[in-house]
């Protein structure tokens, strides 16, 4: 059997001991907090990247897709390093927060956690400026993302990550009978959604698919910057999903909406320095 050197395995154990042992320094250092948010007698668990200093700090909510795979998390830390503090949760029935998952409610719960970040004790212990806080979401979470901005006259920015516009004008998600099976089928594999099933995701679409439409509410963008970074995949397709309401924003007045197009997969797997570097100089540009 091969033996390293007894030197270089010293040299290790004091580096992997110093890096255990080191703390931030200062009065206000970077730090995470867990979250209890109550969403109509409904706990959603979340967690808060607590940026370096005093405050308060520009903020980010941060938002998952469906059911919520890829976190993005590694976004999180990087603008929290960055001078932001950033809010992640699970909405209603995800990954175990209580009560039934929905995509309407999922829209709800946004502004439940908006609406938390804003309340004075919070925004204080998170060093959250309530002026300043702007929604980051991914593929289901981009749709949500863009909804938070459409209904809540207060959030500066907002940025989509390939994501989708789940409404009936949104194209074709569902009116063809081979994207339906495939739909309800994952639908039907997602038990870390509580209560949920691929004929309650369709049903929701038949009963609620005009409320949930994106481009039924762009008039209340209001010139609130907007930044779309599409995948070139076809998991959210770009010409009836993501390019109409590019478009449609761009006709708004006073409008500044960005769209930067990645040739990667869904989750941008082999382009997150990009990624993330295209997101953050957008929100430090537009959204401080």
């Amino acid at each position: 059997m091969k033996r390293f050197p007894r030197i270089v395995l010293c040299a290790c154990a004091l580096l992997l001991t110093g890096l255990a042992w080191a703390k931030p320094q200062g009065e206000f250092p970077p730090a995470v907090a867990e979250l209890t948010i109550d969403a109509n007698g409904k706990r959603m668990p979340g967690l808060a990247y607590i940026a370096q200093g005093a405050g308060p700090h520009p903020a980010v909510l941060l938002l998952h897709g469906y059911p919520g795979n890829e976190k993005n998390l590694d976004m999180a830390q990087a603008l929290r390093s960055q001078g932001w503090t950033v809010v992640f949760f699970h909405y209603r029935g995800a990954w175990g927060s209580e009560g039934e998952f929905s995509f309407t409610g999922a829209e709800r719960d946004v502004q439940t956690v908006l609406d938390y970040m804003r309340a004075p004790a919070n925004a204080t212990a998170l060093r959250i400026d309530p002026e300043h806080i702007s929604v980051v979401g991914h593929s289901m979470g981009g749709h949500m993302a863009v909804s938070g901005i459409l209904g809540d006259a207060q959030v500066r920015c907002a940025v989509s990550l390939d994501g989708a516009n789940l409404g009936t004008r949104g194209g074709d998600l569902f009116n063809n009978p081979e994207r339906v099976a495939m739909w309800k089928g994952y639908s039907d594999q997602l038990f870390m959604l509580a209560g949920w099933s691929g004929d309650k995701a369709l049903k929701e679409f038949e009963q609620r698919g005009k409320a949930l439409d994106l481009l039924e509410r762009i008039d209340h963008i209001n010139g609130r910057p907007i930044l779309f970074i599409a995948a070139d995949s076809e998991v959210i397709p770009l010409d009836s999903q993501i390019l109409p309401l590019v478009e449609a924003l761009r006709d708004t007045d006073n409008s500044k909406v960005e769209y930067v197009l990645i040739d990667d997969d869904h989750s941008f797997s082999a382009s997150r320095g990009r990624l993330i570097a295209t997101t953050a100089s957008f929100l430090d540009k537009h959204c401080q």
